[in-house]
């Protein structure tokens, strides 16, 4: 083995222009491009502190939100505007905030009182409009459990879901993928093996379910001699080392797989006739990386880049002579590198990757935020006071802020997410990593190997490599947003031809404030070559905004399209994803713990057939009766529990407004016709045109317009079509037969009813006096979404009133916690009415960008 010492090739090689035809110039100017991709393009990343790991229907989510240039963590210059949605399991946006930046932070909250609510795996995600240049896997997301409402109030041991995929409401998200019992995944170190080179190859072992599991093995060949065994090193990952030889019939090699006493075969994957094979070394020296790189003799001699990213920025680059076979090692200073994942790209002159890796490199920059109480254990109602010190590699204290959270211990749902695991880690790799915060518990060669492994086996990359270099094209669609932004177009009616040179006038009036001047904006703009304008404000609240188009001084009656269909499709979820253990269940009890059916109805029927099996075991069948349909009479419910219980069994829920916005914004035109308008929002609805209706699911709807019972008269069943769109506030689709045999015809009979109506579609309108008015030729009448004002978190004060129960879990949230001179932060707060002992969960992004979280 042959050792070589290279010096760092800065980006002097500018004669990229003057040596055109040079390999090397090549080589450089992939490399001069890059860094000159991320000097003008930048990106951000976003990360989200929960108030808490879980959540129950009613529940308040806090959160903050630190947004940062990506690889150097300091707080981002670039948008000042951040959005951050909270979408329902079936992929549904029910919440949106929108959110003023400012110094790279930001904060909100949402309440969890939709109706209807289902309980279940909600998304939260943030992400600025900048962002979404770079990809949808490039923004924050995170999977947050909410439980159902305790029956029995303060009962937070109980922890009832409704399972994925088993509710009645609107699937918008692609379904997981379930697995074989046994998964065997190879990852070749670098990314291929080839034939005669020795590799390192890791693998990862998952259940059906994507849980990591133990299992042992061994690399064999056809006649079941074995090569070279291997075993779990950490959660389903280990590594071995392998050389192929050529591929042959005769030389079919196995990975043979033992798991609780079976075994399973799999392939591995095929060797490359040539090319070169990628060894790193990142944990035997401190302030270096060695590397080695091998060619076979069917390879052909040749000069070679190697380039290291780290931080968002090309970090370092040599050229690398492959002139023989022999394994050629070097090592390369990490001392440079900021903390986090970097990436070795090993390229040709072509600008084609052949190797790549991705490896961490921590320099002991993070903060420590440590706190400390005046007592071990408190009294309900009692006054805690607690202190907080940060501080750095020197220990010294640190005059800054960070967020902070104080909640109950007892019943709580494991995260193991910090500030710390996603922006250094997460946000690098994507895809499941079950407890990221293991990663970080020690500093020792155990855990080195265990971030190693996990890195040798994720697959994505934050940055394109093809894009970085120039050899594909970026397209810039989003620019940095600088405040509430609204961008639109003019276009022709009925062909969409944009509208240059005309006049689009602004009205802005704050909504509830309608009577009043104050608060009320007007402005001019001209649109463009294509039709287009925009403008830029700084408002907090909804806005009704009104938009008109002039052309020399008349009104025209054109489209006015807004651009503000950009959020995100929902993310598939995967079942590792959706699998908890809360303190109660047994480990044996989690496997069972996720159900991948779809079918609800199926459900139920294997519930009930295991339910009388159960009875029948001990002999008690006879006493199953099957009743036929009978009445039940009771008092009569009032109409405000006839409208919540409608509400909250309903499937989908439409803000009519809102929706009318969106069909217009993406371009289509529906006038006042609400079957267009329920084809539109939902996709079980279809129109019959020869019976100008719809049907819904195979069966006729029953309209039910402001909760008032119907006939089975032609007047009643063609009564919705008479209402304006302007006049509709909120649409509900209920499928319940309870809630249509309500509201239908009382001559029909439940089985009546069950036969003629699919759903029960509840819509709601404005009173008289509060029906907007239609706008006219040529004018938009919409609204703006301003700035969100978040709430206050509300501590209660019991030196002052009585004490009550109390089952606050999140005993105490503060933003924006901040330091004295010396470091320190004193809060104060009162307990709930049971809590003995907390959990603190503090984080920080300093102006310097310096992590810190709480490890108390």
């Amino acid at each position: 083995m042959r050792w070589h010492c290279f010096f760092l090739l800065l980006f002097c090689l500018k004669v990229v222009g003057q040596e055109a035809d040079s390999t090397i110039s090549r080589l450089a100017g992939y490399v001069y491009e890059m860094n000159e991709f991320f000097k003008y393009i930048p990106q951000e990343k976003v990360y989200v502190h929960l108030d808490n790991t879980a959540y129950y229907q009613g529940d308040v989510i806090w959160f903050k939100c630190y947004v940062v240039t990506a690889g150097l963590y300091t707080p981002s210059r670039l948008s000042k505007t951040l959005y951050v949605e909270l979408l329902s399991p079936g992929g549904t946006v029910v919440a949106k905030r929108v959110l003023k930046i400012e110094n790279g932070q930001c904060h909100g909250d949402f309440i969890l009182d939709q109706l209807p609510f289902y309980s279940g795996f909600y998304e939260i995600r943030a992400y600025t409009k900048y962002m979404l240049n770079f990809g949808d896997e490039a923004i924050f997301s995170r999977l947050l459990p909410v439980f159902d409402k305790p029956k029995e109030e303060g009962n937070f041991a109980q922890k009832d879901m409704q399972r994925y995929g088993t509710g009645r409401y609107p699937m918008k998200r692609v379904k997981p993928k379930k697995g074989k019992k046994v998964n065997v995944k190879f990852f070749p170190e670098g990314g291929n093996l080839v034939e005669g080179l020795s590799s390192r190859v890791a693998f990862e072992a998952t259940d059906a379910y994507g849980n990591p599991i133990e299992i042992t093995g061994a690399i064999t060949d056809k006649s079941g001699e074995e090569l070279t065994r291997f075993s779990v090193l950490h959660e389903g990952k280990g590594t071995f080392t392998y050389t192929p030889a050529p591929v042959s019939s005769s030389n079919k090699i196995k990975a043979v797989v033992e798991y609780r006493g079976k075994t399973f075969d799999f392939d591995l994957p095929a060797p490359l006739p040539e090319g070169i094979v990628l060894k790193v070394d990142n944990s035997s020296c401190t302030d270096s990386v060695e590397i080695t790189l091998q060619k076979n003799n069917r390879t052909p001699a040749g000069v070679l880049g190697l380039a290291v990213i780290s931080s968002g920025k090309p970090s370092f680059f040599c050229i690398v002579d492959l002139s023989d076979n022999e394994p050629m090692s070097f090592k390369i200073n990490k001392t440079q590198w900021l903390t986090g994942v970097s990436r070795l790209v090993v390229f040709d002159q072509t600008g084609e990757i052949l190797c790549d890796r991705l490896v961490f490199t921590c320099k002991d920059e993070l903060l420590d935020i440590q706190a400390k109480t005046n007592k071990e254990i408190y009294d309900p109602y009692e006054l805690v006071n607690m202190e907080f010190t940060v501080s750095g590699d020197s220990t010294q204290p640190l005059e800054t802020g960070f967020s902070l959270s104080v909640r109950e211990n007892t019943n709580g749902i494991a995260s193991g997410h910090t500030v710390l695991t996603d922006l250094l880690l997460m946000s690098e790799i994507k895809g499941y990593v079950r407890n990221p915060s293991y990663y970080f518990e020690a500093a020792d060669s155990v855990h080195q190997k265990a971030l190693d492994l996990l890195l040798m086996v994720q697959g994505w990359r934050r940055y394109s490599w093809k894009q970085t270099t120039g050899i594909e094209p970026f397209h810039l669609k989003y620019m940095p947003e600088q405040g509430i932004e609204t961008n639109g177009q003019v276009v022709s009616f009925v062909r969409k031809k944009p509208k240059p040179e005309v006049e689009v006038s602004s009205f802005l009036l704050k909504r509830g404030e309608e009577e009043k001047e104050k608060g009320s904006f007007l402005d001019i703009f001209v649109t463009d070559s294509l039709g287009r304008f925009s403008f830029v404000s700084d408002l907090y609240g909804k806005w009704n905004m009104i938009l008109a188009v002039t052309e020399k001084g008349k009104k025209k009656d054109y489209r006015i399209l807004l651009d503000r269909l950009f959020s995100p499709p929902p993310r598939q979820y995967r079942y590792a994803d959706m699998q908890i253990k809360p303190p109660s269940m047994k480990e044996e009890e989690k496997e069972e713990d996720v159900n991948e059916s779809g079918d609800f109805e199926e459900d139920m029927g294997v519930f009930f057939s295991a339910y009388e099996d159960s009875l029948a075991k001990i002999g008690n069948r006879e006493r199953i009766y099957h009743l036929k349909e009978v009445k039940v009479t009771a008092k009569k419910t009032s109409r405000e529990k006839d409208i919540f219980d409608n509400r909250s069994t309903s499937i989908a829920y439409y803000d009519v407004r809102s929706e009318l916005d969106d069909i217009k914004d993406s371009g289509k035109y529906i006038g006042d016709d609400i079957n267009e308008l329920l084809v539109n929002m939902n996709e079980n609805f279809y129109y019959i045109a020869s019976m100008d209706c719809v049907i819904y699911k195979n069966k006729a709807p029953l309209f039910v317009i402001n909760y008032k019972p119907t006939t089975c008269t032609e007047l009643d069943a063609n009564w919705y079509k008479q209402i304006r769109l302007e006049a509709i506030k909120s649409i509900y689709i209920n499928e319940e037969l309870s809630a249509m045999c309500r509201y239908a015809d009382p001559r029909l009979s439940p089985m009546d009813v069950d036969d003629l109506y699919s759903c029960a579609v509840f819509i709601e309108t404005y009173p008289d006096g509060l029906i907007p008015a239609e706008a006219g030729k040529g004018v938009r009448k919409t609204w703006l979404e301003g700035y969100y004002q978040p709430a206050e978190f509300y501590h209660p004060d019991y030196s002052v009133l009585p004490p009550t129960p109390d089952y606050r879990r999140t005993l105490y949230w503060n933003p924006s916690v901040q330091c004295d001179k010396e470091g320190k932060a004193r809060i104060s707060f009162y307990n709930n009415s049971r809590c003995r002992k907390f959990e603190v969960s503090a984080e920080t992004v300093t102006s310097g960008g310096k992590i810190g979280v709480c490890k108390d």
